[in-house]
């Protein structure tokens, strides 16, 4: 009678503990999807005075509009257009509709993707980025090559101040870290 108790006190924990790893797991899944939802998001850029063999994604037809490539942290992933059906955190990695494209002189691409241990959480590794640590993109058959040159946190509110040189090429890559705050990193181009 006492291993019957034991056993469904045992199994009754194991039971609660998974419940609180979904609910805790959703929570900042969900947050995440809040935090980069595109309408809402709004980014403001200030000025800052101081100073891999992955096979390329098959291409998506007419929403195709380049590639990522974080060789550190082994991320190959196409980008979409922004108005694409398939530019979102929930599928890829998203260009927030306040980028510039890379051509764009002085100009900022801005992208965001799920951290944790879904199978879209294409940043999931991204916090393993150091200063020094390169990032490139191809866009319209031209390669892109920017050094990660600044990493903060931000509370996760909706929105992101992109603080980087409006005199230089950037790329900012933004996700989630823990329930309440975000990861940015802002790198130039070389």
């Amino acid at each position: 009678m006492r291993l019957k108790i034991v056993r469904f006190i045992c199994f009754l924990l194991l039971v609660i503990g998974y419940v609180c790893f979904c609910g805790r797991y959703y929570k900042c899944f969900n947050g995440t999807v809040k935090a980069f939802n595109k309408d809402k998001l709004k980014i403001s850029s200030n000025y800052i005075s101081e100073n891999n063999d992955d096979e390329v994604l098959e291409e998506d037809h007419n929403d195709y509009l380049g590639s990522v490539s974080i060789p550190k942290i082994n991320v190959q992933r196409n980008l979409y257009k922004i108005d694409s059906k398939e530019n979102t955190v929930d599928k890829n990695v998203q260009v927030i509709k306040e980028s510039d494209m890379p051509n764009i002189e002085n100009g900022n691409i801005i992208l965001a993707s799920h951290n944790g241990n879904s199978p879209v959480a294409y940043f999931r590794n991204l916090h393993k980025l150091q200063i020094g640590d390169e990032v490139f993109v191809s866009y319209n058959n031209i390669n892109y090559r920017y050094i990660i040159s600044d990493i903060y946190e931000v509370a996760k509110t909706g929105k992101v101040a992109i603080k980087r040189d409006k005199n230089k090429k950037t790329i900012t890559l933004i996700t989630c870290k823990d329930e309440d705050k975000q990861l940015v990193f802002i790198g130039y181009e070389k």
